[in-house]
């Protein structure tokens, strides 16, 4: 078996899927890296790419442009996208979003006071009436796959995201869980806390008595600390852990019992990050360093040229496998 113990980049075994259309989260990450050098520039950017088709575009499009118009010294502009998000479509934010300091041009505008209650009020009502939603009905195939979204996100954006990497393998079946806790409309989020990862654990803990060969689970962001509290604090467990773009403050505090228990449980490990993602390749390569020093299964693939976000060229998942000699 070759060495399973090391860094590779993302240029094997991998298979280009592309689109003609931009995923928004993709579209926001490339604004963000323009915004590094002006908010004008970026808002330009963004502003163009969302009238070429605006209805594949969602709330977190139209919050990055009342954002970056508000930085840009355009609060009437800013003023103008918050009305379209919230009294034209309907949609609303969590509160302490439309406090950033690029909107503080609107702190003592009556309007944006306006629109900011209506939101609050929708906000509240959705967490009281919101529950996590956990897709699985039955085993329909040999092999289990469960995706974790990231915050911003939810679980059809998982099921988007990581199911490229199946190739519509049948051997594989795609499972999501979301968080019972709203981000903004149509999105959700997972906090750092002792309660926010327990439907994570109780998918993955269902799932290991429903008779699957493999079972393995992708978390993008958020989503990978929740599987990672997962698998210290509760007898959860699986073949393997993806983890795309680990935003990871789990690690710090409980490195010991998180080694402890990835090996422990036998669960190999495959980290993927963008070498553009400041906050987080950090943390994925401190991850992969604690679990390679005590004999782990693990690989990090830095992804070339990208932020916080799927690349897009993947392995296809029958290849983490013989990476890992796990066949």
């Amino acid at each position: 078996m070759e060495d399973a113990h090391k860094i590779i980049s993302s240029n094997y075994f991998k298979e280009e899927f592309s689109s003609d259309m931009k995923k928004e989260n993709d579209l926001l990450e490339e604004t963000l890296s323009i915004a590094e050098n002006g908010y004008a520039e970026a808002y330009r950017f963004l502003q163009e790419e969302y009238e070429k088709n605006p209805e594949n575009y969602g709330p977190q499009t139209l919050y990055f442009l009342a954002c970056l118009a508000g930085g840009a010294n355009l609060p009437e502009k800013a003023l103008e996208w918050l009305r379209m998000a919230i009294l034209d479509n309907g949609w609303w934010y969590r509160p302490e979003v439309l406090e950033d300091e690029d909107l503080a041009s609107l702190k003592n505008n009556l309007a944006f006071i306006s629109l900011k209650s209506i939101s609050d009020h929708r906000y509240a009502d959705a967490v009281s009436r919101t529950k996590e939603v956990f897709t699985w009905e039955r085993k329909n195939a040999d092999n289990l796959f469960l995706a974790v979204h990231g915050n911003t996100q939810n679980g059809q954006t998982a099921r988007d995201d990581w199911k490229p990497l199946l190739r519509d393998n049948p051997q594989w079946q795609l499972e999501t869980i979301q968080s019972a806790e709203p981000d903004g409309y149509g999105t959700y989020r997972w906090s750092y806390d002792m309660v926010s990862y327990v439907p994570v654990a109780e998918a993955m803990e269902k799932m290991q008595n429903k008779g699957y060969n493999k079972i393995v689970c992708g978390g993008f962001s958020a989503g990978c600390d929740m599987l990672l509290r997962a698998t210290i604090f509760t007898p959860a467990r699986c073949d393997m852990l993806i983890l795309q773009s680990p935003w990871i403050p789990i690690l710090p505090d409980h490195t010991e019992e998180l080694v402890n228990s990835v090996k422990q449980k036998n669960i190999a490990l495959k980290i993927f990050c963008g070498s553009d993602d400041e906050d987080c390749l950090p943390m994925a390569k401190q991850l992969y360093e604690v679990t390679n020093r005590v004999g782990i299964p693990v690989e990090l693939a830095i992804q070339e040229g990208n932020r916080h976000q799927f690349s897009k060229e993947l392995f296809a998942l029958k290849d983490f496998f013989k990476l890992l000699g796990r066949e």
